[in-house]
C-alpha cells in the first residue's frame, strides 16, 4: 500500500498514526536494534520538488521517501492519504479523483468547503465515530496501535510505587488546553506536579503561556537535553508514562471527541490512568468515564484535577479503571486494524 503523508508536520498524531499503521501492515513489532524497517509491499511517501531513491527516517523506525508530485500522481496500487494539511489540499483532491482514499482525523480538516463538497465519503476513513456526522457515509476504523510491552493492570503495588505522579505528553497547543497544566502545577507541591513534555506550538507558548507563566521556557531557550520534545520512537512516550501514575490530556476539539488519541493509547499501554477534559467524552465512543466500562477519569475544570493529584486515589478504583483501559487497548491492535485498512483501501 502507498501511504502518502501530505504534511510538513514532523510531530503529533498524524505522524504517530502513519507509523503505527505502517508497522501494522507489516505485521510485526520493530526491534530496538533496528533503525528503520523496510517493506517490499508498503511505503511511506512525502512530497518534495524531486523524487529520491534513498530513504529517510520518519520516526518510530519507519522509513519514508521524498517524491515529486508528478510521480505521486502516477502511483499504482492501493493508495491512502494518511494526513493532509492545507498546503497539500489541491494535490489530495487530484489523488482522490484518481481513486485514492484519505483518513480524516478531526473536523478541522474539513474546514475548507470546496474540499468537503468535493470528497466522496466512500473514499474517506475516520478514526472516531463523532466524525461520521461531519462525513456521513464514511468508514469508521479506529486508531492502529503497536503495543510496546503493556503492563499488568492488577499490579497495584507497581503503579503506586511509580516515581512520578503525572505526566503530559501531548502537544502544547490551543486545542490541548495546555494552560491547565501550568495552573495546576502552581497549586501542587513539587512531588505531585505534572511533568510537561511534548512538542510545542511556539506561537501558542510565546503568546499564551510565557506571559502568564514565566516559569516556562520555550524549547529554543533551553539546553537540548532539557527540551520538552522527546524522541520519535515507540518507547519514548511509553517510558514517560510508565514512570507516572496518571497521564493528562485536556484536548477539546469542537465537533469531535469520545475517541482515542495516541496519548491515551500510549498511557494505557504503560499502565497510566488517563485524565481527560469532560467535554472530550461527551460524544459517546471509546473513552468512558463512568459505569461498568469506565476506562478514564474526566474533569470539568483544573481545580478538580488539582484535588485528585494532591490526594490519593482509591486503589480499587485504580485497578478497575486500568483493567477496562487494557481491554480498550486490545481493540486497537495495530495488525487487526491494519487488516481493516487493507480490506477497505483497494
Amino acid at each position: 500500500m502507498n501511504l502518502l503523508y501530505l504534511s510538513r508536520a514532523r510531530y503529533g498524531g498524524w505522524v504517530t498514526f502513519t507509523t503505527h499503521l505502517y508497522h501494522g501492515l507489516i505485521g510485526k513489532q520493530p526491534s530496538v536494534h533496528e533503525k528503520m524497517v523496510l517493506s517490499k509491499n508498503h511505503e511511506v511517501l512525502r512530497i518534495t520538488n524531486r523524487t529520491e531513491k534513498t530513504y529517510r527516517h520518519m520516526g518510530n523506525y519507519v522509513p519514508y521517501r521524498n517524491t515529486c508530485e508528478k510521480d505521486v500522481l502516477e502511483l499504482e496500487g492501493p493508495t491512502l492519504i494518511t494526513a493532509m494539511d492545507k498546503n497539500h489540499r489541491e494535490l489530495a483532491m487530484k489523488l482522490l479523483k484518481r481513486g485514492a482514499f484519505i483518513v480524516i482525523h478531526d473536523p478541522t480538516e474539513l474546514r475548507n468547503p470546496e474540499f468537503k463538497e468535493f470528497v466522496n465519503p466512500e473514499q474517506v476513513i475516520v478514526v472516531g465515530k463523532a466524525m461520521l456526522k461531519h462525513m456521513p457515509g464514511a468508514t469508521f476504523i479506529g486508531h492502529p496501535y503497536m503495543s510496546v510491552g503493556g503492563t499488568d493492570p492488577l499490579d497495584l503495588r507497581e503503579w503506586q510505587n511509580r516515581p512520578n505522579n503525572a505526566v503530559s505528553t501531548s502537544r502544547l497547543d490551543f486545542d490541548k488546553n495546555s494552560d491547565w497544566l501550568f495552573e495546576i502545577n502552581r497549586q501542587l507541591s513539587p512531588n505531585k506536579q505534572i511533568i510537561i513534555r511534548g512538542a510545542e506550538n511556539r506561537m501558542y507558548t510565546k503568546n499564551k503561556i510565557v506571559p502568564k507563566y514565566p516559569e516556562y521556557r520555550q524549547d529554543s531557550n533551553r539546553p537540548k537535553d532539557e527540551r520538552s520534545i522527546f524522541d520519535l520512537n515507540f518507547r519514548a512516550a511509553y517510558m514517560l508514562c510508565k514512570q507516572s501514575k496518571f497521564m493528562t490530556d485536556f484536548s477539546v476539539i469542537k465537533g469531535d471527541g469520545g475517541r482515542t488519541q495516541y496519548t491515551f493509547l500510549e498511557a494505557i499501554d504503560a499502565g497510566s490512568i488517563c485524565l481527560v477534559h469532560q467535554d472530550w467524552i461527551k460524544p459517546k465512543d471509546a473513552m468512558i468515564d463512568e459505569g461498568d466500562n469506565q476506562n478514564c477519569l474526566s474533569f470539568e475544570n483544573f481545580t478538580e484535577v488539582e484535588n485528585l493529584l494532591s490526594g490519593t486515589m482509591d486503589p480499587h478504583t485504580a485497578v478497575f479503571v486500568r483493567s477496562n483501559a487494557s481491554k480498550l487497548l486490545q481493540k486497537h491492535n495495530a495488525v487487526d486494524i491494519a487488516t481493516q485498512y487493507a480490506e477497505t483501501v483497494k
